[in-house]
């Protein structure tokens, strides 16, 4: 188990967390899961819009060395029994997205750079070009995110990010001089622009802010800090 700041079963390898500690932290994880850790695949993430289907030596890849992860992807895509993919946050929307007809998935990490590049919007296109998927077949889960009560930015980013994510209703909102976006909103606005329908998407509604004695966030807790994560396993 890692230490402070990290004390929360950090899954970052790249966040200065001891190594050996945060694989062992994933091997937990893991086993909870009731799933292989061998085949476990993690991505280097960069607040892109990238979308990899996992190769056919691929599964793994990164679980134990950041270096090894898929490079330069924040959308993770699995096409058979045996792989999990998994995405790590700490304030940004997670997205797992299924296809029962198809049983293939993709795990999404979207930021708000992400998200004003519409890579959930991509990740059902992804799906639909190369695997086959019927949008409207699509089932997605939205896990813990910051919310619009405490996400504040600058208006440069409240215009990336209305520019388009697709979403009908404002994404942000004005309090006492400051901007306050909705990050959930916007990828919801983009899954529903692409086809999904809106009973097929459920999500948490939790702030990772407001319960950062639950999950890690930044926003709340500052540099150094660990990372959750957000697995989906084809079986």
């Amino acid at each position: 188990m890692s230490e402070e700041p990290y004390a929360q079963l950090n899954l970052g390898l790249h966040v200065r967390d001891d190594s050996e500690r945060v694989v062992e932290n994933r091997r937990r994880v893991s086993r909870a899961l009731g799933v292989d850790f061998e085949n476990c695949t993690f991505a280097r993430q960069v607040h892109g819009d990238a979308i990899h289907l996992v190769a056919d030596d691929q599964p793994g890849a990164g679980r134990e060395r950041f270096e090894e992860g898929i490079p330069e992807t924040d959308g993770l895509v699995a096409n058979r029994p045996g792989v999990t993919i998994a995405v790590l946050v700490a304030d940004c929307v997670p997205l797992l997205i299924y296809d029962p007809e198809r049983h293939v998935g993709a795990a999404v990490h979207a930021g708000w750079r992400g998200t004003a590049a519409t890579i959930a919007a991509k990740a059902v296109r992804f799906l639909e070009e190369e695997c086959g998927s019927r949008p409207d077949a699509l089932l997605v889960g939205v896990g813990p995110a910051i919310g619009s009560c405490c996400y504040r930015v600058g208006a440069d980013v409240v215009k990336a990010l209305e520019g388009g994510s697709g979403c009908q209703e404002p994404l942000a909102r004005e309090r006492e001089g400051r901007w306050y976006v909705d990050l959930v909103r916007a990828n919801r606005g983009q899954l529903l622009a692409a086809g999904i329908r809106p009973e097929n998407i459920e999500a948490a509604g939790i702030c990772t802010a407001c319960q950062a004695e639950e999950f890690y966030s930044e926003r709340k807790l500052g540099r150094p800090t660990g990372r959750f994560g957000a697995f989906l396993s084809l079986r």
